[in-house]
């Protein structure tokens, strides 16, 4: 078996693809299935904007029926077929890309069409190999991928409107979780940004509840095919990290940045301004407002920084840093450090 490193435009792939030199290989295939809109845009998006995408895998054979050789995508189809797709006209961009939302390629200005059909994939060719031979090298391949942690699995489960929402708000959020000290970069690239993220979300469908992978994974469920608060999903995520990046920016060198804090920083935010489900268990209604005395509430949420790092039990956030300290993701301690914090939001 030999294998040639290559790389083909977008505009040579079509091409081939039109000349049946190229075709699918259905036996390495997962799924016939079409992804859903929010996957092709997200996935059209990313080559609108020029970032690259993992490779494909083309087995090259000879045809004697046709006598010309053929390339079959053994690794690839459903990218390949979005994007052959989109340039036939087969689907409008959703509002998973903001800058083309509702845009045919043919309604695309030329330059961009151009930009899109130079688009550059990179390409294994495998030649001189036995369909033996090509599962053994899917084997090995397979065999050196890291197990999935349940973030992962949870993407790999689910394809709905959800699943997108959650890619989206990492792409934009997750860099500056890591950037703000919530997340290490190692976290990031585990996909604990968005973990993080459906977090918040489960925030504002159920309020205050134990972190289990039966609530990750349900509400990836209950919102696959319809996600009516979207919207307002967004937008309360996105001001929440505008929050912390600028009004609370000198936070982001205490134990304040501490991703359990953060979430429960979120959960009283949230009830302080909108309410949340539950919310009167551990804060007060809601008044419209994240705070009124911004200086007064720093210096608060210092205090109880401060304490925590010092892990100190004994003094006036005894209770606060007990709950910090042990069993961070259940309920209970997560109502206590909410509490707290929403007593800190002067």
């Amino acid at each position: 078996m030999e294998i040639t490193r290559s790389s083909f435009t977008i505009s040579e792939i079509r091409d081939m693809w039109q000349r049946r030199e190229l075709i699918v290989n259905k036996n390495y295939q997962r799924s016939s299935s079409v992804w859903p809109d929010s996957a092709r845009t997200y996935f059209i998006d990313t080559i609108l904007n020029r970032y690259v995408f993992p490779k494909v895998y083309f087995y090259q054979v000879f045809d004697k029926s046709i006598k010309k050789v053929v390339r079959e995508i053994v690794d690839g189809q459903q990218r390949l077929t979005t994007v052959l797709s989109f340039l036939n006209d087969e689907f409008r961009l959703s509002n998973r890309s903001l800058k083309f939302q509702g845009k045919l390629f043919s309604e695309l200005d030329e330059d961009l069409q151009q930009q899109f059909l130079t688009y550059s994939v990179e390409v294994d060719i495998i030649h001189s190999a036995e369909q033996s031979d090509l599962l053994a090298m899917f084997t090995r391949m397979n065999a050196y991928t890291a197990p999935l942690n349940p973030a992962e699995k949870r993407h790999a489960e689910f394809e709905g409107i959800f699943k997108w929402f959650i890619i989206e708000a990492t792409g934009e959020i997750g860099p500056r979780l890591v950037g703000f000290n919530i997340l290490t970069p190692k976290q990031a690239i585990r996909m604990h940004d968005a973990e993080f993220l459906t977090e918040l979300a489960i925030v504002l469908k159920d309020g205050i509840v134990d972190k289990s992978e039966k609530s990750l994974s349900g509400i990836y469920k209950e919102f696959d095919k319809e996600f009516l608060n979207e919207e307002i999903f967004r937008s309360r995520i996105h001001e929440f990290m505008h929050v912390l990046e600028t009004d609370f920016a000198t936070l982001k060198n205490t134990f304040i940045t501490k991703s359990y804090v953060c979430h429960s920083l979120f959960c009283a935010m949230m009830q302080k301004k909108y309410g949340i489900p539950n919310g009167d268990t551990f804060g007060n209604p809601p008044e419209g407002v994240f705070f009124t005395d911004l200086t007064r509430t720093i210096n608060a949420l210092c205090a109880l920084a401060g304490a925590h790092e010092l892990q100190d039990t004994s003094g006036p956030y005894g209770e606060y840093v007990e709950a910090c300290l042990s069993t961070t993701h259940r309920v209970k301690q997560r109502k206590i450090r909410a509490h707290w914090l929403s007593t800190a939001l002067i």
